[in-house]
């Protein structure tokens, strides 16, 4: 059985996160860079993949951030598993043109307050900032 299981690296520049904005079933969703665990990789190997893969940054893996478990998407409505971790990141990001998103670097106040944020990634940038990364 697939688990679904997918990787999201919270990213800092300037006291800010970047967040991509991305078109879901329909939906505008604004996420964190990352996705899908594939069956021969580790979630932090996944991560580093996937933030190279959508934008050409070479990230390193600092501190799990939120692991909620198993969840309904509002979005797709299937199961998935997000973990999201707190990623350094280097170079400037670039988005390949089969990459089908924008970028953004918001305030954690303005993540906290958007209505197409999933809850889960609302609690990941509540644990920076707890955790005093931000």
């Amino acid at each position: 059985m697939n688990k679904n299981i997918r990787s999201y690296g919270l990213i800092i520049y300037q006291k800010k996160i970047l967040v991509t904005n991305e078109i879901i079933n329909d939906y505008h969703a604004t996420k964190f860079p990352g996705g899908g665990v594939e069956s021969n990789e580790t979630p932090e190997e996944a991560l580093k993949r996937e933030v190279y893969e959508e934008l050409r940054l070479k990230s390193d893996i600092k501190l799990l951030l939120n692991a909620p478990g198993t969840l309904l998407s509002p979005w797709n409505n299937k199961l998935y598993t997000p973990l999201y971790y707190y990623v350094e990141a280097s170079g400037k990001p670039s988005i390949p043109d089969n990459e089908k998103l924008t970028i953004d670097y918001l305030l954690p106040e303005e993540i906290l307050f958007k209505d197409n944020v999933a809850e889960p990634e609302k609690v990941a940038v509540q644990n920076l900032i707890k955790n005093n990364l931000i």
